[in-house]
């Protein structure tokens, strides 16, 4: 068996193929000389834009590279290459005052699984800081707005969804605050391309995993998390409920994919072909550490839910080819949080 340290090299290099693979598809050389700016840049998903970017702009690109311009609250722990940093929240009026410049926007901005603990940040960063986005995007700019699959609400029939699925929505469910914010900035994104002619996108994303953004709080870096820390998993809904996961490297292609060939107004599912149960994703993660992790079950759990994501719209339209599965980078990002762990901890012995 290879050991968990090999496991994570592994890891690294197949996902740093995938990037290199997704910077030289074909449809990367229509951002020859584009000013493209990325919100959320040093989140999860958004460095994950960024790493392709700055991938094709030193191959596919070489001769006529993207600027690149990220938005976000505060600087990365890392300094990334590749593009040029602007600190400040999508929120502020300001933020979106020199969006006539820009020919693509990828709007990645927002708070993930710790939505419930920041309902304002949610309020804020998917729809007031959409909003003003959108209205000041030119319509000749290409603007992808990332959604989440959790869109459809919570269906207790295993069900492959497609964009045309209706939500199974509970009103006045905490999971609204997230879920219900995403609904409403799809509508938004719809208002902009019918009334405005903004050619605006939207891109509904599996559960995610990835690197390079190890305090991102997704449901994967939370679980890995929390078994880092204390050699347990605690399962909060049904172990028998049914999520589709994706890595950001293949969001990042079909966002990519998105603003060259998506139709203006219209979703795409992207995820993988990779459907796990809570409870198979939480053997998975427990596999990742030596010495063993419990796995505990969290009683009057709510019934099981399924996400299951159909991908061929995203398939036929815009030629999407997910690259990589959960077990070929796990180990990788359970060392990177493990590592980012270690070095927030105070040295022994030290002082507060």
């Amino acid at each position: 068996m290879i050991a968990a340290t090999e496991a994570a090299a592994v890891g690294r290099r197949r996902y740093d193929e995938a990037i290199r693979t997704v910077a030289a598809l074909p449809v990367i050389e229509s951002l020859a000389g584009a000013d493209v700016c990325v919100t959320g840049f040093t989140g999860q998903v958004g460095s994950a834009i960024v790493r392709v970017l700055a991938e094709a702009n030193r191959t596919t690109l070489a001769g006529r590279p993207a600027r690149v311009t990220g938005i976000a609250r505060r600087p990365p722990a890392t300094p990334m290459g590749g593009v040029e940093g602007v600190y400040l929240d999508v929120a502020d009026a300001s933020a979106a005052a020199s969006l006539d410049s820009f020919s693509h926007v990828f709007y990645a901005a927002g708070v993930t699984s710790d939505y419930r603990s920041h309902p304002g940040d949610v309020v804020a960063s998917q729809l007031v800081g959409l909003q003003a986005f959108l209205e000041r995007a030119d319509p000749g700019c290409r603007f992808v707005f990332v959604s989440s699959a959790r869109v459809y609400g919570r269906h207790t029939d295993d069900e492959a969804l497609s964009e045309e699925s209706e939500a199974i929505v509970a009103p006045m469910h905490l999971d609204n605050l997230y879920d219900s914010a995403k609904r409403l900035g799809e509508s938004l994104c719809r208002w902009h391309a019918e009334r405005r002619g903004v050619n605006a996108t939207v891109v509904r994303a599996g559960n995610l995993y990835g690197l390079d953004a190890p305090s991102s709080a997704t449901s994967v870096s939370e679980l890995l998390r929390e078994a880092a820390t204390t050699r347990r998993i605690t399962l909060s809904g049904d172990p028998a409920s049914l999520r589709n996961y994706c890595s950001t490297v293949d969001l990042a292609q079909g966002l990519l994919l998105a603003a060259e060939r998506g139709q203006s107004g219209r979703a795409y599912n992207v995820g993988s072909d990779e459907h796990l149960t809570t409870r198979e994703l939480a053997e998975s993660i427990a596999a990742c550490f030596d010495g063993g992790v419990e796995i505990v079950e969290t009683a009057d759990a709510p019934a099981a839910s399924y996400q299951r994501l159909s991908l061929d719209r995203a398939r036929s339209e815009l030629g999407y080819a997910p690259e990589l599965r959960l077990r070929d980078v796990l180990p990788a990002v359970a060392a990177e949080i493990i590592d980012a762990l270690t070095e927030s901890r105070p040295a022994s012995g030290s002082g507060r």
